[in-house]
């Protein structure tokens, strides 16, 4: 399968635009023992990433959204979570990431090397990030963000995760002294799963519907086994 391209101006377009083509366009395989539709290789691009969505006000769980604004957050601690992003960004092996990504723009305002990385050498657990790298350029004076996703879940996650991103990129850009530009990534693994199937459904179709993550009631074995994520 060749890399599927979405392209949108909001976050919440290219929600509902991945949404449709994993469903469409996606080969059913399995995480574990749960059934998932895949596309491997999906690239994304929104022209006009905030964290105000229209779309995602109405389909989305404000409770997924909250927690993962928290752990994107910097000094915040979750004890139910290997780890949180907040930590791989502020915090990483003593490293704040973030002021290492404005520090090298101030020193070279058209730098390509603004990039960090989420993973941790040589580490084996079970639950790796699934975000891995981030990379920021300005150019045309906006501030441009791009992403890597390992694996993305694309109902149960890919909205809040976009939102967290595209505070972030508003956060960098409110430093830097520059406007916000695209938000653009791509994602390895795009999939959705098969408990997730009839919300997507209504979400590609506009009807109303009340999306609530049942990733740990249902999602892989090993998830729902595991008493740490409740």
């Amino acid at each position: 399968m060749r890399t599927k391209i979405v392209e949108a101006r909001t976050i919440g377009e290219c929600w509902q635009k991945c949404i449709g083509a994993v469903i469409a366009e996606g080969d059913l395989f399995f995480d574990e023992d749960v059934k998932i539709k895949e596309i491997l290789g999906l690239t994304v691009s929104i022209d006009q990433p905030a964290l105000t969505d229209s779309f995602i006000a109405r389909y989305g769980d404000s409770e997924v959204i909250r927690h993962t604004l928290q752990k994107f957050s910097k000094g915040v601690v979750m004890t139910n979570r290997p780890f949180t992003y907040g930590e791989r960004l502020y915090n990483k092996n003593g490293i704040d990431q973030i002021d290492w990504i404005i520090n090298r723009v101030l020193a070279k305002r058209e730098t390509k090397s603004a990039t960090i990385n989420l993973l941790n050498e040589g580490e084996n657990s079970n639950n790796l990030p699934c975000l891995t790298t981030i990379d920021v350029k300005i150019r045309q004076e906006r501030l441009n963000l791009q992403f890597f996703f390992r694996s993305q879940n694309i109902v149960g996650r890919q909205y809040a995760n976009l939102l967290a991103l595209s505070k972030l990129q508003a956060d960098i850009a409110f430093r830097l002294g520059v406007a916000i530009g695209r938000l653009q990534g791509y994602i390895a693994s795009a999939h959705i799963y098969e408990y997730d199937f009839p919300f997507a459904q209504k979400i590609i179709n506009k009807e109303d519907v009340m999306l609530r993550d049942e990733f740990y009631l249902h999602g892989p074995k090993s998830i729902r086994q595991n008493p740490n994520f409740r």
